[in-house]
């Protein structure tokens, strides 16, 4: 099972406690109010914010995101196991919050307005996928459909979670981010050693996309993926490499992907630099795709 915690955090908690049958005794602006649904709580002290996402219990000074309520719902400590459990109840549609704030502006200026998250489904995103060597099954299970309002347009793109619920998005004419940037990781299973870094998310969907088409998706499920969405956030990746053995590289074949195995590699053992096995092309797309350097 894999799974991009940026996204699980972005799942809308009301939303997903109302889809196991708990219902606000109150609903206000700001927040709605509940009994704690882990507890025997008579006077309602369970508060869920609708700006922030979050929970807090006044009652025992706890709070948290929707993973720390599944915790407490499920009494485990056991991230995989709460995660199994809240996408049961998410996997029919996907239930993230409509509605996210940026900041961002682009080149063009102005402000992303009126974000909303939805599945994967718009042929003219899958269309472009494609031309990129990216397989639909895994461009469905590992992106989102992201639509947004810019000046009097409206726009919509692939959109790849990351760690602090923003989205990098892509389609043939516009490169960005809604809300804030970030590294993503993609964990495929409890206790997995090895992870793969990559610069960028189409690398990673390259990398399935050739697990699938050469039947090496059972050993992919055996390591986790870091998505660097820039290799100015190498530092900041550094800290979910941190638990991982084995870090195996994947980056562009420039001067800036090789910089970033060195400072990798100067900072901890067990990097390993893949990057010979795509000798000859710019990255793991063009590898994908058969683009070689132009000479």
């Amino acid at each position: 099972m894999a799974v991009n915690f940026g996204e699980i955090k972005r799942i809308d908690i009301i939303v997903f406690l109302d889809r196991i049958g708990i219902r606000p005794v109150r609903n206000y602006q700001a927040y709605a109010l509940f009994r704690a649904p882990y507890r025997e709580d008579r006077h309602p002290s369970f508060k869920v914010s609708r700006k922030k996402n979050r929970w807090y219990d006044l009652a025992t000074m706890c709070s948290g995101d929707i993973i720390d309520l599944g915790k407490m719902l499920y009494n485990t400590n056991d991230i995989m196991e709460v995660v199994r459990r809240i996408q049961d109840y998410t996997a029919a549609e996907l239930v993230i919050r409509e509605r996210i704030p940026s900041e961002l502006h682009d080149e063009r200026a102005g402000t992303f307005r009126e974000v909303s998250v939805r599945p994967l489904s718009n042929g003219k995103l899958l269309s472009y996928l494609g031309s990129r060597g990216i397989d639909n099954t895994v461009a469905v299970e590992f992106c989102r459909e992201i639509h947004f309002s810019l000046g009097c347009r409206h726009y919509y793109g692939i959109g790849f979670g990351n760690v602090r619920g923003g989205y990098e998005v892509r389609n043939p004419f516009f490169k960005g981010t809604v809300g804030q940037k970030d590294v993503s990781l993609i964990q495929m299973a409890d206790g997995n050693e090895l992870c793969v870094v990559f610069e960028g998310f189409m690398d990673f969907l390259s990398y399935m996309t050739l697990c699938r088409r050469t039947d090496f998706t059972p050993f992919a499920e055996t390591m986790d993926f870091v998505v660097l969405n820039s290799v100015s956030n190498l530092r900041k990746a550094m800290r979910w490499l941190a638990p991982y053995p084995t870090v195996t590289c994947c980056l562009d074949n420039d001067d800036a992907g090789r910089k970033a195995v060195d400072i990798l590699s100067e900072s901890r053992d067990g990097v390993h630099d893949a990057s010979a096995v795509y000798e000859g092309y710019k990255d793991l797309n063009d590898f994908l795709r058969g683009k070689r350097f132009c000479p």
